[in-house]
């Protein structure tokens, strides 16, 4: 069963060279059968054409048609920058001026990038638009098992997760001095704690023990969002905001935002402002896919249970052939 995609050609997409690349990759590789695993400059054109719903969209005048034809060019040389930053775990490549999808023999290296760009274009696939989110925790959760050695511990703390509920406990009452316990600290006003369940920002929790009762371990913290406003989200992995009043932690600790989205022109430069990746560490679709490489944990081939099912769905879309 092939994935269903409902890329919007519009103009947030077409002035976009980020958008226009993803939405490009999502065309050729999981639904836009018509395409035949490739994109032309006449692709875009026609897929402006339709979403203009003028005959004559095509024929824009001058200065639009050039910057559109700039954005398309752009696009095509981040998909070129793309393969050179994650050389095999990438499928996509540039001929002739035209994109094209070319998975190796060996596809299952390509599912993790795939699974990423889903879901930071969720809103385009239907289908596994409310799956994704969970979905994406537990790709993180992998990914970050590759940056830390073999003995430290990575659970998940989201609400609604399996490690909250079989380590820490579903009800912030239960879930929260447990995790005081696992960082050798306090919990103060326990009795103000919600009964129910509460994510207090803090997605996944790593703690580095080193086997004593002694303040602190060496932890981390990490929020993971699929949303299109991410930066909206970096302050929530820091337990001086999300904490405070019911653990005492007196220390510093490492948070990280964890993003499915690919907000970069240049490898070394991020393409959003200098206020929108601060005060955190970010993680995006090329450093999640770099991590995946480094994790003794995860294996596209028998990946974790949180993932394994969109993978199948990703692996059944890859198995139509492109024509």
């Amino acid at each position: 069963m092939v994935i269903e995609v409902e890329i919007d050609w519009g103009s947030d997409t077409a002035k976009n060279s980020i958008a226009l690349a993803d939405a490009i990759e999502l065309a050729v590789a999981l639904g836009e059968a018509d395409y035949y695993g490739r994109f032309t400059q006449a692709d875009f054109q026609s897929a402006l054409k339709e979403v203009l719903g003028d005959d004559n969209a095509s024929y824009l005048p001058g200065d639009q048609a050039d910057a559109r034809a700039g954005v398309f060019e752009e696009a095509l040389g981040l998909i070129e920058k793309r393969g050179a930053w994650l050389k095999n775990g990438y499928p996509f490549t540039v001929v002739d001026g035209e994109a094209r999808f070319a998975p190796e023999p060996c596809a299952n290296r390509h599912l993790p990038y795939l699974f990423l760009l889903a879901c930071s274009n969720r809103k385009h696939i239907p289908e596994l638009d409310k799956k994704l989110p969970m979905q994406f925790e537990n790709l993180c959760k992998e990914a970050l098992k590759g940056l830390f050695p073999d003995w430290a511990d990575v659970w998940l703390f989201s609400q609604y997760s399996e490690d909250r509920k079989t380590v820490f406990g579903y009800a912030a009452d239960q879930a929260v001095p447990q995790l005081a316990k696992t960082l050798n600290a306090d919990v103060k006003n326990a009795e103000e704690l919600p009964h129910g369940q509460r994510e207090f920002g803090i997605d996944i929790v790593v703690v580095s023990s080193f086997d004593d009762s002694a303040p602190y371990p060496f932890f981390a913290f990490a929020q993971c969002t699929v949303a299109e406003d991410w930066w909206d989200k970096r302050h929530e992995a820091i337990a001086a905001n999300s904490l405070t009043g019911f653990i005492d932690l007196n220390a510093q600790h490492t948070n990280f935002l964890m993003i499915p989205h690919f907000p970069r022109h240049d490898l070394n430069k991020w393409s959003e402002d200098p206020s929108r990746t601060g005060n955190c560490i970010l993680c995006d679709r090329y450093r999640i896919c770099r991590l995946l490489e480094k994790s003794v944990a995860f294996s596209v081939d028998d990946p974790p249970p949180g993932v394994a099912d969109i993978f199948e769905k990703i692996r059944k879309s890859l198995a139509q052939p492109i024509g």
